[in-house]
C-alpha cells in the first residue's frame, strides 16, 4: 500500500484532517461521524502556534473514535479564548463612543488572551478565575482595577450565549454550563474610596495659590463637576444655548450626560478666548505647584468632584440629581462614592422621629379612645338578638 504524503502549510506538517481556510484565514479540524462532514474551529492562521493544537486536536480526534470513548461529541465546535476575545473586543469593545473606553477594551481582550492561551471557552471554570485574581494581584494590580477587569470577563461569558443565538457564532459552539466569573466574589472597594474634602478653608487658600487659568479650572469643576477628563474636552460646541445646557458623552463610559449651565459656567464660556472653554496647557505641573503652595498635602483634582457632590448632599439634594450630575449609571455608585457614615444614617433617624413622633393625646382622645371597646359588644348583642328572632320565627 503507498503511503499517503502529508500536506504542509508554511513549511509545517499538517496532521490528517487539519484544513487551512485562506479565504477566511482560520484552521479547522474536518472529520466524519455517521457519514456527515463536521469541521472543529481552532483558531486564526496567524497565530503562532495554531498548527501544533490543530495537529494535537486531529490525532485526539482519531484516537477517541478508535477506542470508542463515550462522550465524544462530533456534531460540536469548540471556541478558544483568544477568539472568543477578539470578538468580545469587535462586537462589543468597539461600540465605545470614546476613545479611551474603546482602549480599555484592547487592554481587556490583550489580558484575555494572556492569561487563557489555547484554552477553550467551555473549559473556563471558577477556580480559573480564582487563578486570574492573585496573579493579577501578584502582578501589583490594585484590587479595584482587578474587580473591573473580572467584571469585563464576566461580560464576555454573559455574551456568548447571546452571539450563538443571533449566529454570529456557530449555534453548535460548546459554551460553559455557568458564567465561571459569577461564583467568584469581587473585593468591596468600599475601604479604597478617597474620603479627601476640601473645607471652606482650603478653597480659600487653593483660590489665593491658583493662577487665573488654574482659577477658571477649578471654578468649572465645582460647577460643573465632571471627570477631569470630559473637562479638558469642553468647548463652546457642547453647549445648548437654547436650554442652558452642556451635552456631550462621557470619556469613561461612553454614555452622554446633560447637565445645566448657572451664571458662573456662562461667565466662563463668554471670556474664553477660543472654542476650547478651559486652556489644560501644563496643568499637571501647575496644579502641583497651586498644591505645594496651599499647604494642601494630598489633595487631588478628582477631590474636588467629590466635595461638589458632597456640598449638594448635604444642602438636600436627592441623590438621584446628584447622580445624573456626576454620570454614575447607578444611585448605589453615587452612595460609594459619598462615602454615607453611620452619622449620616443617625441624622435621618432623627429626622424622621421629629417629623413622625406621636402626637400629644388630651382628654377628649383618651375619653373618645376608651368609649370605642364599649360599644363594640353592646353592638354585637344587638346583631346576635336579631339573628335569634328571625330563626325562632
Amino acid at each position: 500500500m503507498m503511503a499517503v504524503a502529508k500536506q504542509k502549510w508554511r513549511n509545517r506538517t499538517l496532521e490528517r484532517g487539519v484544513v487551512i481556510d485562506k479565504v477566511r484565514g482560520y484552521v479547522y479540524v474536518r472529520f466524519k461521524t455517521n457519514g456527515t462532514a463536521r469541521k472543529e474551529l481552532i483558531g486564526p492562521v496567524d497565530q503562532p502556534d495554531v498548527i501544533d493544537r490543530a495537529n494535537f486536536r486531529a490525532q485526539q480526534i482519531r484516537q477517541q473514535r478508535r477506542a470508542e470513548i463515550p462522550g465524544f461529541d462530533a456534531r460540536k465546535q469548540r471556541l478558544l479564548m483568544e477568539d472568543a476575545a477578539d470578538l468580545f473586543l469587535k462586537l462589543h469593545g468597539h461600540k465605545r463612543q470614546s476613545v479611551k473606553g474603546a482602549k480599555q477594551f484592547v487592554r481587556y481582550a490583550r489580558l484575555i488572551k494572556e492569561a487563557w492561551a489555547g484554552r477553550y471557552v467551555d473549559t473556563i471554570t471558577g477556580d480559573d478565575m480564582r487563578d486570574y485574581r492573585d496573579q493579577r494581584r501578584k502582578q501589583g494590580v490594585s484590587e479595584s482595577t482587578i474587580n473591573r477587569e473580572h467584571t469585563a470577563i464576566i461580560t464576555l461569558f454573559n455574551r456568548l450565549p447571546e452571539w450563538r443565538r443571533t449566529g454570529q457564532i456557530p449555534r453548535n459552539i460548546l459554551l460553559p454550563e455557568f458564567n465561571p466569573g459569577r461564583g467568584v466574589k469581587k473585593i468591596n472597594e468600599d475601604r479604597f474610596i478617597r474620603e479627601r474634602l476640601l473645607s471652606d478653608e482650603e478653597f480659600k487658600n487653593l483660590w489665593a495659590c491658583a493662577d487665573s487659568l488654574t482659577r477658571r479650572i477649578i471654578l468649572a469643576e465645582m460647577n460643573l463637576p465632571l471627570r477631569l477628563e470630559d473637562l479638558k474636552r469642553l468647548s463652546k460646541k457642547n453647549v445648548n444655548y437654547k436650554l442652558s445646557q452642556f451635552k456631550g458623552v462621557q470619556a469613561k463610559t461612553g454614555k452622554e450626560y446633560t447637565l445645566p449651565i448657572n451664571k458662573t459656567l456662562w461667565e466662563l464660556i463668554r471670556t474664553a478666548p477660543g472654542d476650547q472653554i478651559l486652556d489644560f496647557t501644563g496643568f499637571e505641573g501647575r496644579w502641583k505647584r497651586v498644591v505645594k503652595r496651599a499647604g494642601l498635602k494630598g489633595l487631588q483634582f478628582r477631590d474636588l468632584r467629590r466635595t461638589a457632590a458632597t456640598t449638594l448632599h448635604d444642602s438636600g439634594e436627592k441623590l438621584r440629581t446628584i447622580s445624573a450630575m456626576l454620570g454614575h449609571g447607578a444611585v448605589t455608585t453615587t452612595i460609594r462614592y459619598l462615602g454615607l457614615k453611620d452619622e449620616n444614617l443617625r441624622q435621618a433617624g432623627e429626622l424622621l422621629a421629629n417629623k413622625y413622633k406621636a402626637p400629644v393625646e388630651t382628654e377628649i382622645d383618651r375619653n373618645r379612645v376608651q368609649s370605642v371597646p364599649e360599644s363594640v359588644p353592646q353592638f354585637v348583642e344587638s346583631v346576635l338578638d336579631k339573628v335569634t328572632n328571625r330563626i325562632d320565627n
